[in-house]
């Protein structure tokens, strides 16, 4: 305990716990340990502690026989015999030279003492000559509180039936105690829940971490409450757990899910996130995957449905192929069809199922090819004797050449698929279209 003057910290400890008064039938002895230091938080110096003992037969009092008290300190410190004087047993520590205190605690024992026969709260007197320096030492007084139970008092084997319990599963504890007011903190109940008189207690619902329990017994005696606590925990086989600051030096296994209930943090990985074993990491959100900066596949990637670029402005760039899976062409099934902005190299073989539709002329070979419903002329050159084909906004392109005079020749008209070749017809078997555009016809029409 600390006072506005003291410079250092006082932690007092009575054994048994707690005091007991004595009886007509019974002395009770005890003793009183004084903690000094702990829990500092700024450097003192102190040459010589005094702590004075009330003696008397009241409730103020400790003991009747002041003058019986042994006494004993820590190394370094030497205790003086007690002396009474003016209703005090006074007992000096002094250690060998000044002691700086930074954080280091000393024990103060007071032992052999018979206590008198009324309960009640005694306050034993400190002097301490400290300084903030190791110089000019001044007395400071500070003070401890010791609690006398009445007579016979029990207050013991606090334990909960099971030192572990499933998850979920409610804990029972059990104390032995005289009359007395019970109060139990636990867990998330600061507050503590009022037992009265009972020695049995059940969680009011199951533990799911492990948990301290603290029973506190109160009783009222010499005009003041006595108070003295017990403590104890209950382990849970795998327990939930709730941390500020976690880290994990080595693997980690979840059974189950992991969430990040606080949709502002986020989840941050320096190596890889693996599906466990040879399983695939899989991504079971119904909204999906959402990736806000760039996301790069070193490996081959498979997607069981559609894959789809939802900003128009944005676009698909590929370094390598675009493939259908296994054997299975490249099916473009959208029903706009497939529209290329640039140049289109096909390097295999094509089939088209349907119609083709072009805006502009469709060029084999550097030249351009007919069309459904171009009007083409065939005509014979009076010069090499060669035969020409034209096309209404074609090129002129020599369809069959040869020495043969086809001026007065008759034609008959033969189909050909475009992979046949030209075959060459003897005179009066060609084919010829009429200049005006009309019907072709052969010469037998």
């Amino acid at each position: 305990m600390v006072n506005a003057t003291n410079l250092l910290p006082y932690e007092p400890s009575t054994d048994p716990k707690p005091l007991r008064v004595s009886s007509a039938e019974e002395t009770e002895y005890g003793s009183v340990n004084i903690n000094v230091g702990g829990g500092i938080t700024t450097s003192a110096w102190c040459n010589k502690i005094t702590v004075r003992v009330p003696v008397g037969a009241g409730a103020e009092h400790l003991t009747t026989e002041g003058a019986d008290i042994k006494t004993g300190a820590s190394t370094g410190w030497t205790p003086s015999a007690p002396t009474v004087s003016g209703g005090f047993a006074v007992i000096t520590f002094t250690p060998e030279r000044a002691v700086q205190f930074t954080g280091q605690i000393i024990t103060l024992t007071l032992s052999n003492i018979a206590v008198n026969r009324t309960a009640g709260q005694v306050s034993i007197a400190i002097v301490e000559s400290s300084s903030r320096t190791n110089g000019s030492f001044t007395n400071k007084d500070a003070s401890v509180e010791v609690d006398k139970f009445p007579a016979g008092f029990v207050f013991r084997n606090f334990a909960p039936e099971k030192i572990m319990v499933e998850n979920g599963e409610v804990a029972v504890l059990r104390w032995e105690g005289s009359d007395a007011k019970y109060t139990m903190h636990w867990g998330d109940t600061p507050a503590g829940v009022s037992l009265d008189k009972e020695r049995i207690w059940s969680t009011p619902r199951g533990l799911t971490t492990v948990t301290g329990f603290m029973l506190r017994a109160e009783v009222t005696a010499g005009g003041v409450t006595l108070t003295h606590t017990l403590t104890t925990a209950v382990t849970v086989r795998i327990p939930d757990l709730v941390v500020r600051n976690l880290t994990v030096q080595g693997p980690a296994t979840f059974a189950d899910s992991v969430s990040l209930s606080n949709t502002a943090k986020d989840l941050t990985v320096a190596g890889s996130v693996r599906g466990a074993g040879s399983n695939p990491l899989r991504i079971s959100q119904p909204a999906g995957l959402k990736v806000d900066a760039v996301l790069n596949v070193t490996g081959a990637s498979t997607f069981a449905d559609s894959v789809s670029l939802t900003n128009t402005a944005k676009d698909l760039t590929v370094a390598g192929s675009v493939r259908g899976a296994g054997s299975n062409p490249l099916r473009i099934s959208q029903p706009a069809g497939l529209k290329v902005d640039a140049v289109l190299n096909v390097t295999g073989a094509s089939t088209f199922n349907n119609n083709i539709t072009t805006t502009g002329n469709v060029t084999v070979g550097g030249k351009r090819a007919i069309r459904a419903g171009d009007r083409i002329k065939l005509e014979v050159n009076s010069h090499n004797k060669e035969l020409y084909l034209y096309c209404e906004t074609g090129n002129r392109d020599n369809v069959y050449g040869g020495s043969r005079d086809y001026s007065n020749a008759t034609w008959r008209v033969h189909y050909y698929d475009s992979r046949s070749s030209v075959n060459d017809a003897s005179d009066g078997q060609g084919t010829i279209a009429e200049p005006d555009g009309g019907d072709i016809r052969s010469a037998d029409d």
